[in-house]
């Protein structure tokens, strides 16, 4: 059987997204997941200590497998978790209501919901903010290539990240566009 494609988001589809009327702590988790690609877990799992705001980096202590990476943030991004973060200065990043690190199944409904009030009719959760941020790297101008998205992604094979390849209609357009 036919692996199925990733799903991602659209550019119109992010605006929408972080468009909503969101929590502090709510758009630095969708600005995280869009702008640097983490894992649902590997963000659960953040401290406020991980991330650098001078050197504009997060650094992902609970990767897949234990491995450890350090990622650039994005303006937006930091900006989003500078406004979350305020003065606190250590602990889980990212807290539930009864003030515990984030559930994974809390980080899923989450995104499940907000991709309902943005009207996304996609099958939205966040592996799928995951896969937009790769498939934005592929489309930059000019493309970001596969080893830097695999080791921004903290892929253990570059086999792993070349399934993008596969949804940049972008770089697809702009191939057939060069014949």
């Amino acid at each position: 059987m036919a692996k199925k494609l990733p799903v991602w988001l659209t550019k119109a589809e992010q605006k929408r997204l972080l468009g909503l009327d969101l929590s502090d702590r709510d758009r630095a988790i969708v600005s995280v997941f869009l702008y640097a690609g983490l894992r649902a877990n590997e963000l659960r799992m953040l401290d406020v200590e991980d991330i650098d705001f001078e050197a504009m980096t997060v650094f992902v202590r609970f990767g897949k497998r234990g491995k450890e990476r350090i990622i650039p943030l994005h303006s937006e991004a930091a900006a989003a978790l500078a406004a979350h973060v305020g003065n606190r200065r250590s602990g889980p990043l990212f807290v539930s209501n009864r003030d515990r690190r984030i559930s994974y199944d809390r980080l899923h409904s989450l995104i499940v919901d907000l991709g309902q009030q943005a009207r996304i009719h996609k099958s939205l959760h966040p592996h799928a903010l995951r896969h937009t941020f790769a498939v934005a790297l592929l489309e930059t101008d000019p493309p970001t290539d596969l080893e830097t998205i695999r080791d921004l992604l903290g892929h253990g094979s570059i086999k792993t990240t070349a399934i993008y390849l596969h949804c940049s209609t972008a770089r697809r357009r702009a191939a057939v566009d060069r014949l």
